[in-house]
């Protein structure tokens, strides 16, 4: 019992402190779909996924077809946009 207790403890501490870490995470940097070139969520609303660690938004399911068939062209617009 005193094991669970303590486990809660931990749990409870370490949950308090993540919500506390600052975060430097940047706005997306793109206000159009990065293979369509379409506004994002003018169809519905955006697609977003996580690619190895960056995110993505499609303004469609389709066009994240597109960029799976050749993610290197469409991450070197994202980031184009990213440094501007």
């Amino acid at each position: 019992m005193k094991f669970l207790s303590l486990l809660a403890t931990l749990l409870l501490i370490a949950s308090a402190g993540a919500a506390d870490a600052p975060t430097n995470k940047q706005p997306y940097p793109l206000t159009t779909c990065v293979v369509s070139g379409d506004k994002l969520g003018a169809m519905n609303s955006p697609v977003i996924i996580d690619y190895h660690g960056t995110e993505v938004r499609f303004c469609c399911h389709d066009c994240v077809a597109t960029f799976n068939e050749n993610p290197a062209k469409y991450l070197a617009k994202l980031k184009a946009a990213a440094q501007k």
